[in-house]
């Protein structure tokens, strides 16, 4: 029963698997292949000549007046650009970047790597259903490497025979040796792979499951109750500067609704180490009326199991967050998925298909 729920459900997502993997492997060097795409004649990114977040937005205002802007990146050396969303009158998103300088805003052509990430991330069907689907897929991943242990387990005598590649049969012996190889040493991180990817579909029903598991200290996001509304509203400098008030040591990478739309709260992420490093990060929430700090989450200050298991999603899932090291090996696991995946499917062959092939082949009426 086992193997037919690892065959046929391997079988079924082989295809996605594949593809979800190598754009996966590719998205580790995401900022870096996003810079290649940069138009040509930006000024060079120096952190004391950078352009003020305020000119940066009217320069946006002015060259999209019916546009808000939904968020705003800072420069930093992976990424040598501001980089913006903005929202036109029915609610369709675009991008564009600022020079790191000036503060100039052109549009951002739609490049390859926009489609590798909106494939990887929303399998080019939208948010609103392509992080459903990813989900499922997320789900099928964890169910394949549960039964997968199940079934290269070999008993305590010989179990170790598992864990290597024999070069002294045949090429189908080889193939075998590979899946049930690759599939131990990568283990770990697919199955992280596949929970971080239903944590990614249903973050709510997932979080929750990890607090009944150990309770969020560190992770749990905090309270906040906005004030009454006070004259004059406030302005994008009051709000900057209240940011940096309540994260003097952080550095601004991410703000989130930089236009002060009042429906919505401000989110400034002052990361406390590199401008890379997202997961240790002052969170500071803001009210877009009155510029008042609402909560600071210190997140990446873990202190539970759980505040370790929720933290890990995101630079367990993407291997971006330690250096080149990492991300290299991020990046050939990504591929080590998909040979698994093809592996697999020879197997499938060999046991099966060329069998079943072969009958067919034998058995056709010869034609007179």
């Amino acid at each position: 029963m086992v193997f037919q729920v690892h065959l046929w459900l391997g079988v079924l997502l082989s295809l996605y698997l594949v593809l979800i993997s190598l754009s996966g492997a590719l998205l580790v060097y995401h900022d870096t292949l996003t810079r290649h795409t940069l138009p040509s004649g930006l000024a060079p990114y120096r952190p004391a000549q950078t352009a003020s977040i305020p000119s940066v937005m009217a320069s946006a205002h002015a060259a999209f007046p019916n546009a808000a802007v939904s968020y705003l990146n800072t420069p930093s050396p992976r990424l040598p650009a501001f980089q913006l969303e903005l929202r036109d009158r029915t609610g369709k998103p675009f991008e564009v970047i600022a020079d790191p300088q000036t503060g100039h805003v052109s549009l951002l052509p739609r490049s390859w790597v926009n489609v590798v990430y909106d494939f990887h991330t929303e399998l080019l069907l939208g948010s609103a259903h392509g992080m459903q689907w990813n989900g499922v897929g997320a789900a099928g991943l964890l169910v394949l490497t549960l039964s997968g242990i199940l079934l290269w387990w070999r008993g305590l005598r010989s179990w170790w025979h598992g864990l290597r590649i024999s070069f002294r049969h045949n090429w189908r012996r080889l193939n075998f040796d590979l899946h049930h190889a690759i599939g131990f040493w990568t283990l770990f991180l697919v199955s992280w792979w596949a929970l971080s990817g239903l944590y990614f579909a249903w973050d709510k029903p997932v979080t929750a499951a990890i607090s009944a598991l150990s309770p969020l200290v560190g992770m749990k996001t905090p309270d906040a109750i906005k004030p009454p509304a006070t004259t004059p509203p406030a302005t994008l400098a009051t709000v900057l500067a209240a940011a940096h008030s309540a994260a003097p040591q952080g550095h601004l990478s991410y703000l989130v609704n930089p236009g002060l739309t009042p429906d919505d709260d401000v989110y400034a992420y002052m990361n406390l180490r590199s401008p890379e490093d997202f997961g240790h990060a002052d969170i500071v929430r803001l009210d877009a009326r009155t510029g008042t700090v609402l909560s600071t989450w210190h997140y990446g200050q873990n202190h539970t199991l759980g505040d370790w298991l929720l933290w890990g999603m995101q630079p367990l899932h993407f291997g971006t967050f330690w250096g080149t090291g990492i991300r290299a090996l991020w990046c050939a696991f990504g591929i080590s998925l998909a040979a698994l995946t093809l592996t697999g499917l020879l197997m499938y062959w060999n046991r099966y298909l060329r069998h079943r092939w072969r009958t067919l082949s034998t058995t056709q009426p010869s034609i007179p």
